[in-house]
């Protein structure tokens, strides 16, 4: 009989989970309480992205190769998905604190890493080096509104998926309860794991960054399309086109621990866009010269958004629990996976393959495996 797993949270992991669960032919359910749809919920992660694939997992093999996988396929889904949605393009890295070789470990994955030695930007005269290759920019509403239509449409194998809209859930029992032939639950609650009685994890924390969404029209052409950033001693700068849509996430701030103000500073605005026109002078229309001092103002602002990462010390969690619910007399099992903090859409499809590896051997029984980290 076939398995039903209901997915708790409809962020890019639950999502991309959700998805790859019924390729594998399980029967799915997806509850939550903000769904792709709702674009501008700050309490919901995903759709505030920059979502570029920039791997920073440096250190352990198990976020290497989960990035690896997410690579892959990307480069599989550039061929079916149109430019404005999920696009390769030119990556530049400026940095300005260190010349680290090991944070540039995905050449074998991306087709190779160049390192270059007085790169002539004038801008970036700080930094020793800069790191080149190519990688994949997505626009993350769009994309994660795709993959939504993925798993709900008719074309994909495995029986017809359900994405439910539901209030505040405290507990997974609460889940299990409200679809009664629950076999198999998935924890995608990000923040919502510290609360959920089932994880109650207080390794999570929330990290609080503050972008702009800018229209930027030249970014469309491919001539002119690419992603840059530079790691500076007072933090990062980033200009990361949303696909080739000519939407376009300049950045920003990354404070750990931290969820509020939800309301943006305009100081630190105007900062965003100062380095932005630096990095990036097309971003401005062509009449435009960026060497004014007033350049930064004829960026044309759609959003100052300010969103909420989900962390986790010690890295993401991907387990089985070992503890299965008893549920109307019936077991049903938990694997849990949330905590990936401002990797999500890059290790997305990793961490899926690890949630269908963890719901078969849930279903042949051979009890809990911790995450791979």
């Amino acid at each position: 009989m076939t398995k039903h797993v209901v997915v708790v949270g409809a962020g890019v992991l639950g999502i991309t989970s959700a998805l790859e669960l019924r390729r594998k032919g399980y029967k799915v359910t997806v509850l939550a309480r903000e769904i792709p749809w709702d674009v501008t919920s700050q309490s919901f992660a995903s759709p505030w992205a920059g979502a570029n694939w920039c791997s920073f997992a440096n250190t352990k093999e198990a976020e290497r190769r989960r990035d690896a996988i997410t690579y892959k396929r990307f480069k599989e889904l550039e061929k079916e998905l149109p430019p404005h949605v999920l696009v390769s393009m030119p990556f530049t890295c400026y940095d300005v604190l260190k010349d680290d070789w090991d944070q540039y470990w995905f050449g074998d994955v991306c087709g190779g890493v160049e390192q270059v030695e007085n790169h002539g930007n004038k801008v970036a005269t700080e930094a020793p080096y800069a790191y080149k290759f190519t990688s994949f920019t997505l626009d993350a509403p769009t994309y994660l509104q795709w993959l939504a239509g993925r798993l709900l449409g008719k074309d994909e194998p495995g029986p017809p998926a359900k994405l439910v809209r539901v209030s505040t859930l405290t507990s997974l029992r609460q889940a299990a309860l409200l679809v009664p032939d629950t076999d198999l639950i998935i924890n995608a609650t990000g923040l919502g794991s510290q609360d959920v009685a089932e994880s109650a994890d207080k390794d999570m924390y929330p990290i609080r960054g503050q972008t702009v969404l800018v229209w930027a029209p030249r970014i469309q052409n491919k001539e002119e399309a690419h992603c840059v950033s530079m790691i500076g001693k007072n933090g990062a700068s980033y200009v990361i086109p949303r696909a080739r849509s000519g939407r376009v996430i300049l950045g920003g701030t990354f404070h750990a621990r931290q969820s509020n103000p939800l309301t943006p500073d305009p100081a630190v605005t105007e900062r965003i866009l100062k380095d932005a026109v630096q990095l990036a002078p097309e971003l401005l229309p062509k009449d435009v010269d960026p060497s004014s001092p007033d350049a930064w103002k004829h960026i044309e602002v759609i959003r100052v958004n300010i969103g909420v990462r989900p962390a986790r010390e010690g890295g993401a969690r991907v387990a089985l629990d070992s503890t299965p619910m008893k549920v109307h007399g019936k077991r049903v099992g938990i694997i849990h996976t949330y905590g990936i903090g401002p990797a999500g859409y890059q290790a997305s499809y990793g961490i899926a393959a690890e949630v269908c590896e963890l719901a078969e051997l849930w279903e042949n029984g051979h009890g809990s495996r911790a995450a791979r980290l």
